[in-house]
């Protein structure tokens, strides 16, 4: 694990600065964060068997941020805000593991996310096309801004090109589907250089597709509350909706339409270009 960084600095008033030791796991919504939090919880803890567990050894900041504050709680911890000296915690922060992905594909899942948790009932083509259009207008899903996660373009701006006294890993979503032991490689590098390939190794395939589409249904078995299961979501779960949807690369090409594609890219820009998308 990244080592608090930070030394006493001499002062006529006895101050203990905060101490570096917390690791954010940072993205956009519906960009691959749980996904990279199931596998840095698979190198660094061993296999994950529910995602109440994985919540405790990384919890999350929208759902336990005032816990997380009184504990003292050190190491991992998700995060769909942008960075900023108002984020909580901030003044702890070690390191951080930013998860990014192609916006037209954050548009997609985000849009089957909103079926899930009922913000939108319209699941019509004319549905999507306005949840298109919002997206395009705010840059990002507008539910998400009104939570203060910002627009795609402010959440990752200020992760990737503000700079930081922080070591921070970039994590592209499609590289994590195309070779997820080099990111986990890179992970372990960063986090626990000690790993073996054969924990690195191990740590992929617990956090598979596959697996964590397993561990999704025990939850919902079990009804451990969690990242897959909660009370309210029973009506959408029956229905047969998952948050383990399909893992794939490419739905915003697949959905949208070839004007749409352009539309979200052009509100995007310069990050999409920079960013070799």
């Amino acid at each position: 694990m990244v080592q608090d960084t930070v030394s006493p600095t001499p002062s006529r008033a006895a101050v203990t600065p905060a101490p570096r030791n917390i690791v954010w796991v940072a993205s956009y919504p519906k960009s691959g964060n749980t996904w990279v939090r199931f596998l840095v919880c698979n190198l660094l803890f061993g296999r994950q068997e529910s995602a109440a567990a994985l919540n405790v050894l990384a919890p999350d900041l929208h759902e336990s941020g005032a816990l997380l504050e009184q504990s003292g709680h050190a190491g991992l911890v998700k995060t769909h805000f942008p960075y900023s000296r108002a984020l909580p915690l901030a003044e702890r922060t070690a390191a951080a593991l930013y998860v990014v992905r192609e916006p037209a594909d954050v548009l997609a899942s985000s849009f089957h996310y909103a079926q899930r948790s009922g913000a939108a009932a319209d699941e019509s083509r004319r549905g999507f096309d306005r949840y298109v259009d919002h997206f395009v207008s705010h840059r990002g899903d507008p539910r998400f801004l009104q939570l203060g996660m910002g627009s795609w373009v402010d959440n990752v701006r200020s992760w990737l090109r503000v700079p930081h006294p922080f070591p921070v890993l970039t994590i592209k979503y499609e590289d994590l589907h195309a070779d997820p032991v080099a990111v986990c490689r890179g992970l372990a590098q960063l986090l626990r250089p000690q790993s073996s390939a054969q924990e690195i190794d191990a740590a992929v395939a617990n956090a598979s597709f596959a697996r964590m589409r397993e561990v999704e249904e025990a939850d919902i078995r079990e009804r451990r509350v969690g990242i897959f299961y909660k009370p309210y979501l029973q009506s959408a779960i029956d229905s047969g909706r998952r948050f383990m949807r399909r893992g794939g690369v490419g739905d915003g090409d697949q959905l949208l339409t070839p004007e749409q594609r352009a539309r979200v890219r052009a509100a995007c820009e310069p990050l999409v270009t920079e960013l070799g998308y």
